[in-house]
């Protein structure tokens, strides 16, 4: 005989490997798409980014450790805000602007306090990180039918 609790219990751990997985497909594809804008537009380059001391082995290039800190960033981020936006009354564009609004300004917090970059960096940056990330958390979160 199943006990609530053990029904509960399963519901929240399908309920966390559903929103991980969309965290997940939305940040693949943000960190893809902004990864390839900075390789190709000499504005927005990444010249700099602190590389972690004993894995230069693995890569040398700034632009990868960008990614991998933003992949990182987005996903924890992205994993606590879905938490609450699943909760939320809002429709589905209010809840897309806050899960990118919230993201976009604290990764571009980190990017400022670094100071490496200059302001037109940032303008572009934020701009280019809002508009991706917007319309692929739009369309994963359509598809995924979270919010319904």
């Amino acid at each position: 005989m199943k006990r609530k609790g053990d029904e509960k219990n399963m519901r929240k751990k399908l309920s966390f490997k559903k929103n991980f997985s969309i965290v997940a497909l939305i940040t693949i594809i943000f960190t893809a798409i902004d990864a390839l804008i900075h390789f190709l537009w000499v504005t927005i380059s990444v010249y700099y980014y602190p590389i972690p001391k004993g894995l230069e082995f693995i890569s040398n290039s700034p632009l990868f450790w960008y990614a991998v800190g933003k992949f990182i960033a987005t996903v924890i981020l992205g994993l606590i805000l879905l938490h609450f936006l699943t909760k939320s009354k809002w429709n589905i564009y209010i809840k897309t602007l806050l899960f990118s609004i919230i993201i976009v300004v604290l990764l571009q917090l980190r990017y400022l306090y670094s100071g490496y970059y200059g302001t037109l960096w940032h303008v572009y940056v934020m701009i280019m990180h809002f508009v991706v990330l917007t319309i692929t958390s739009f369309v994963v979160f359509k598809f995924s039918k979270v919010f319904e």
